[in-house]
């Protein structure tokens, strides 16, 4: 199974949009959301924006064996611009449990090496496994996990540097 990355073009920013109001079905349940007037999981699309405007917002699809799996969206933290944060990572549920999400995150830490964060509401707690499992694996367990405030909620960081140290002195 190959996992790639395709950058996001504009013109298939509807793409993202519809595969968006999944990963917020995703979220219904840990954060008790409930589907509009229309029958949706809404989200103000509007804060996609930023990944077209600014050089330091990437968004990528997840590709399986040239199949669309997922998204992730890269960006510079905004009140940190040195670290380098996930914004958002979704991987459809037909592809979860195969690696994917693995293979996807280490194929976005080889585009930027430095300084990473990954944030995970405290409501998902299901999914911090997986974010410590998979870190773990690619910084040989060099990294920290806390309980920060991200604006005006308090979320689990996980703090790391990529490629590890361990791995540049090697």
């Amino acid at each position: 199974m190959t996992v790639s990355l395709k950058p996001i073009d504009i013109r298939e920013r509807h793409v993202l949009e519809s595969l968006f109001s999944y990963y917020v079905y995703e979220f219904s349940q840990p954060l008790g959301l409930s589907l509009d007037s229309d029958g949706k999981y809404a989200f103000k699309s509007e804060t996609l924006n930023p990944y077209w405007l600014r050089d330091d917002h990437h968004p990528y699809f997840i590709l399986s064996d040239g199949e669309l799996a997922g998204f992730v969206l890269v960006r510079r933290y905004p009140p940190n611009i040195a670290v380098w944060d996930i914004d958002q990572f979704f991987v459809l549920r037909k592809f979860k449990g195969k690696g994917i999400g693995r293979k996807a995150l280490s194929a976005v830490l080889d585009k930027r090496h430095g300084d990473w964060q990954i944030r995970i509401l405290k409501e998902n707690i299901s999914v911090l496994g997986f974010w410590q499992s998979a870190v773990e694996a690619l910084v040989e367990g060099d990294y920290s996990l806390g309980l920060e405030v991200d604006t005006d909620l308090e979320m689990y960081f996980i703090h790391f540097h990529y490629p590890s140290t361990s791995k540049i002195s090697e």
